[in-house]
């Protein structure tokens, strides 16, 4: 839990006999019962699953307090992350 948000890092393997893994997050947020949630990634090669871990939580906290230095991949489409409001229903 990182303030009202739950940041959930499943690092990725990149193919089956390289020691190459990429941070993967999904950011949540519950309100009024409803909990929704955002995918994000991050290019970044790492050696372990561990270093791949540790910066996917870093990356949930810098979108979280909007310390990116550029907008936030979504799966779907490229859009920041709004820590105040980031799960808006329509």
């Amino acid at each position: 839990m990182y303030r009202e948000y739950t940041i959930n890092s499943v690092p990725v393997k990149l193919g089956d006999d390289k020691n190459e893994w990429k941070p993967e997050i999904e950011i949540s947020s519950q309100r009024d019962g409803i909990v929704t949630s955002k995918p994000y990634t991050d290019e970044t090669i790492y050696p372990t699953e561990e270093a791949a871990d540790t910066h996917g939580i870093q990356l949930g906290q810098e979108i979280i307090d909007g310390k990116t230095p550029v907008e936030s991949v979504n799966y779907d489409e490229r859009a920041p992350f709004n820590s105040k409001s980031p799960f808006e229903r329509m």
